[in-house]
């Protein structure tokens, strides 16, 4: 439980006398789910600063520490020139079937329609949706600050185009020091907008994260690094 309590400690503003961490609430690498979910009664807001002057707003709920729900906001240019544009709202939904104290690993099934940047015809660039996903989470408790992540994601069932709309993604959760925590992630697997992204998340203050997201390592024309601010705190 070396790495429940770290991802738990890091995000966590309050602890209630006796209370002992229950999973890791990593929900999320860079673009891709982890299959774990906020705390019961604990709610997140994360800002993303994009290019284009983009600004991409979400917010999410835990409850039960088995399901989470959430939104988003994003619009373009905000920073800089250029008439603000703002884009299609998102709603989110997630339910944690399996989890890690009694199963082998953590298997979670959501709905994620937030993206940010562009929507034409409901689909989002550079930052596309995550749609209809199923996602499995194990942490490797004998082996330090270690998780890892895979799943398969369906953007939407209307007009489905298996180039486009079927991915795949995974990656890895870990940590050098306790307020540093660094991710990898490959997404979009089997499309032809495969990404290799990598951040790290560095604990500023209890409830304030901020970090940098590089996301298309693969690609040099469209490599960019995004501005990441959360804040967790608890109902």
């Amino acid at each position: 439980m070396i790495i429940s309590f770290f991802f738990l400690w890091i995000v966590s503003p309050l602890w209630a006398a006796g209370d002992l961490a229950a999973g890791p609430t990593n929900y999320e690498m860079i673009e891709a789910p982890t299959a774990y979910t906020l705390m019961h009664g604990g709610y997140d807001l994360v800002m993303r600063m994009y290019e284009d002057g983009g600004l991409y707003l979400r917010g999410n709920v835990g409850f039960k520490n088995i399901f989470m729900f959430g939104f988003s906001g994003n619009a373009t240019n905000v920073i800089g020139t250029g008439t603000i544009q703002i884009q299609a709202p998102g709603l989110f939904f997630k339910f944690k079937v399996l989890d890690e104290k009694t199963a082998p690993f953590s298997l979670a099934a959501a709905y994620d329609g937030r993206g940010y940047g562009t929507e034409t015809n409901g689909r989002f660039y550079p930052g596309l949706q995550k749609g209809f996903y199923l996602v499995i989470s194990k942490e490797l408790t004998d082996a330090g600050f270690v998780q890892f992540h895979g799943g398969v994601n369906v953007v939407t069932f209307d007009n489905f185009n298996s180039g486009q709309d079927l991915g795949l993604f995974g990656g890895t959760s870990f940590a050098v020091a306790a307020p540093l925590v660094f991710n990898l992630e490959v997404d979009k697997v089997l499309t032809s907008l495969w990404q290799f992204n990598a951040n790290f998340v560095f604990n500023y203050d209890n409830p304030l994260r901020v970090g940098v997201d590089f996301r298309d390592l693969n690609n040099a024309q469209l490599f960019s690094r995004i501005l990441r601010i959360q804040y967790v705190s608890f109902f």
